[in-house]
This record gives structure tokens, C-alpha cells and sequence, in this order.
């Protein structure tokens, strides 16, 4: 019995909804050195401002040991010197030390506690954290001292969206754009939400201007692109994944949405192209990994395919999306074993991956017709050999296997049905029917 595929090639984008521009370490239009040099009118000692200076002056060359090491000097000389704790925080935030971060801007708030930058950083540092609640706190304090800091609209605004409180990243937005009608950043996070929130026509014009205020704006290209591909217009799309990469040739997330854009156009070769070079620029992106895998399905290559799903998995166990690409692959390989073991894993991740539990039916029905086949096989084999055992051998190798498997196909697509409906997904809901109907198991 032929049973047919309930398999597809999934495609997934990997667009950015919020600007990496706002990061505690590089927030736009801020001077790491404060707005003002010195919001206390306090004598640094010359030798500590020396240092200073020089750790200052190594920012450029990204030398962030040097830059701490130097600041270092300036506190030793200096243990009050409150810009010199800001920017060791600072960075130590590049070198990746949250914790080491967060003390220094403590220790500057200590001794400045109208530090407004040092509360911006502190809360992009425990934003970045994953605390919510205390970035918002520390934005508002900041808000507190200067009503009309706008990066700290900004950075409110991203956390507020994050959350979920898409009105309240709006308004936030707004307020920096009141304050600065320039600001870049803002517009692109202010598009960002309206694309979340469905308004497709009001990101764009957020977007451009972006563009308009800064032409090398890249992030906002990006996220115009993301919006002409999910509307199905590829060229438009392709034309501002191009820009995007003209403006940043090292752009990972611009060569992954270039890619998937291709594929989508069955351009298969392209699509892996791009794929290849978001890895060369970033050898740990799963996303490259998962729909390089994707194409190289669609275009044959399902060996190479089940590498990538391999490395991704390396990098991201936990992901049920790749367990059943590999699944798939695995399938179309005829490893029905090894496809079966990944579907369980993704269902164990996502108890309710509809589609896992339909290849997974699938599959199982494909064990139940290899094993038929190596029956009808055996049989033959046996029976021109000694036909009094022929009966008696296929008996007893046949019933166990095909039983169990055939139990647990019928299960699989019964559950399977019931998550598309209870998902709203019609059409897969549908499919699965036919599949129960042509395979004689459907009941209402």
C-alpha cells in the first residue's frame, strides 16, 4: 500500500522585531562619557583623568582590556571617580561581564545618584538579562532626573514591547520622537511594533523614515524586506536584503532572510548560498543550519541536509523544529527508526507538534510496509525452499511487528487530526483526514 507524505519544507525567518542598536553597550546618540562630563562639580585627581582619557581613547580600536585596565589605574588613584566606574561598566558590558557591569554602575549611582546615562546602561544590562521590571524601573528613574531623555523613551519603549505591552512601547516611542523628530532608532522601533501589531502600511512608512534620517540604515532595509517577503512581493524583498548587505557586507540575519526569500522562490542553489554565507560570518546560527537543511531537502541532498540538522541540534538541543526536519530527512532516507526517535523527541519538547505526531503516523505506517515487504520476501524464499515451513514462518514474524506499528500509525494521525482542528488549521487537519480515509482507519 502506497501511503502518501504529509511532509513539507518550512521555511523559517529569522527577522528582527527590535533594533540591536539599543543595547546597553552601543545605545544610539549617547556619549559613553555622559551628556555632561561632570553632573557633580567634584576635583578628579589629574593622574586618575590621565587614565581616563587614554581608556577612552582605546574604545575606538575596541581594546576593551586595555580600557579596563586603564580604568583600573584611574579608580586606584581615584576610588570616587564616577565617569570612570560608568565606563568600565560600559566596558565590561562589551567583554560580556553582567554581573561586573551592573556593580559599576552601582558604584557611580553611589556616588552620583543623578547619574542619568548610568541608569540607562544599568537598565539595558538587566534588560538584556531577562529583568524586565528592573530595567523599567531604572528607565523611569532616568526619566525622573530628565524628563526629556529620549533614549531613555527609546530603551522603555523596547523593553515595554518585549513584554508584550505593545501600546506602551508605542506611546514610548512617540515621547522620543517628540523629543528628538531625528531619531532613527525610534522610528525603526516604532515600525517594528506596528508590524507585530498587523499595520504593515505604517511600519513602511516608519521604516522609510528611518532611511530618509539615516541612508545606511540597514536594520531598517532589513525589516522593510521582511515585510515585501511576507506579502509575497520577493523582488522588493531581495532588493532591500541587497541594500542591507551593501551597507553591512558581515550582515548574518540579512544573507538568512536573503536566503529564505530565495527558497520560498524555488531558488534552491541561492537559497543555500546565502545560507552558507550567514554561516561563514556566524558558525553558530541554528537558523542557517535548520533552512540550509530545508533546501538541501527540496533539492536532494538529504545527507547533507541531516549534517546541518545535526550542527544545529549540536548548538541548540532543545529546538523541536529541527528534530523533525531531521525527522523528515531521516524518513525520505529511509531511516524510519531514526525518524520515528526524532519525532518522539520533538513531541517530547512540544507536546502538541501536530505535525510530529502526523509523520510520526506516517512513519510508522512506512515500518509497517517494510516489514511487509521483508516478509513477502521471506516468504518467497522459504517457500521455494521447504513448503511446509512457508505458513508458519511468515505467521509468526509477521504478527508482532506489523500490530504494534500499525496501532501506534492510527493513534499518531487520530491525535494528529485532533491538534490541526483544535489549532486552527484547517487545510493540515484536512490532509490528515484524506490520509485516515485512504488508509482505511478514519472514524468519526
Amino acid at each position: 500500500m502506497k501511503i502518501s507524505k504529509l511532509t513539507s519544507l518550512v521555511f523559517v525567518l529569522g527577522a528582527i522585531l527590535y533594533s540591536p542598536k539599543v543595547d546597553a553597550q552601543n545605545v544610539p546618540n549617547i556619549s559613553e562619557l555622559g551628556r555632561e562630563s561632570r553632573l557633580l562639580l567634584v576635583q578628579v585627581n589629574p593622574l586618575a583623568e590621565a587614565y581616563y582619557n587614554r581608556g577612552n581613547a582605546l574604545r575606538e580600536s575596541g581594546d576593551i582590556k586595555g580600557q579596563i585596565e586603564l580604568y583600573n589605574k584611574a579608580l586606584r588613584i581615584d576610588p570616587n571617580y564616577a565617569e570612570a566606574y560608568y565606563n568600565r561598566g560600559n566596558a565590561l558590558h562589551k567583554s560580556g561581564d553582567m554581573k561586573g557591569a551592573i556593580e559599576d554602575y552601582n558604584q557611580a549611582l553611589r556616588i552620583n545618584p543623578n547619574y542619568t546615562e548610568a541608569y540607562l546602561n544599568r537598565g539595558n544590562v538587566l534588560r538584556k538579562s531577562g529583568d524586565m521590571k528592573g530595567a523599567i524601573e531604572d528607565y523611569n528613574q532616568a526619566l525622573r532626573i530628565d524628563p526629556n531623555y529620549a533614549e531613555a523613551y527609546l530603551n522603555r519603549g523596547v523593553t515595554r514591547a518585549q513584554s508584550g505591552d505593545m501600546k506602551g512601547g508605542t506611546e514610548d516611542f512617540n515621547e522620543a520622537l517628540r523629543i528628538n523628530p531625528n531619531y532613527a532608532e525610534a522610528y525603526l522601533n516604532r515600525g517594528n511594533v506596528l508590524r507585530k501589531s498587523g499595520d504593515m502600511k505604517g511600519a513602511i512608512e516608519d521604516y522609510n523614515q528611518a532611511m530618509r534620517i539615516n541612508p545606511n540604515y540597514a536594520e531598517a532595509y532589513l525589516n522593510r524586506g521582511n515585510i515585501f517577503g511576507k506579502s509575497k512581493d520577493m523582488k522588493g524583498a531581495i532588493e532591500d536584503y541587497n541594500q542591507a548587505l551593501r551597507i553591512n557586507p558581515n550582515y548574518a540575519e540579512a544573507y538568512l532572510n536573503r536566503g529564505v526569500t530565495r527558497a520560498q522562490s524555488e531558488d534552491m542553489k541561492g537559497g543555500v548560498e546565502d545560507f552558507s554565507e550567514a554561516l561563514r560570518i556566524d558558525p553558530n546560527y541554528v537558523l542557517a543550519y535548520l533552512n540550509r537543511g530545508n533546501a538541501r531537502v527540496k533539492l536532494g541532498y538529504v545527507r547533507e541536509a541531516i549534517e546541518d540538522y545535526n550542527e544545529a541540534i549540536r548548538i541548540n538541543p532543545n529546538d523541536a523544529k529541527t528534530y523533525y526536519y531531521r525527522g523528515n530527512a531521516r524518513r525520505i532516507a529511509a531511516e524510519v527508526k531514526g525518524a520515528i526517535e526524532d519525532y518522539n523527541e520533538a513531541i517530547r519538547i512540544n507536546p502538541v507538534y501536530a505535525e510530529a505526531y502526523a509523520n510520526r503516523g506516517v512513519a510508522r505506517y512506512q515500518s509497517v510496509g517494510t516489514i511487509q515487504k521483508i516478509n513477502q520476501d521471506l516468504k518467497r524464499i522459504v517457500c521455494r525452499r521447504n513448503d511446509y515451513a512457508c505458513p508458519f514462518y511468515f505467521i509468526q514474524a509477521d504478527i508482532p511487528g506489523l500490530s504494534k506499528q500499525r496501532e501506534g500509525a492510527i493513534a499518531d494521525l487520530q491525535k494528529a487530526s485532533e491538534l490541526f482542528l483544535l489549532q486552527g488549521k484547517i487545510v493540515e487537519y484536512q490532509k490528515t483526514i484524506n490520509l485516515m480515509k485512504k488508509i482505511n482507519i478514519y472514524k468519526k
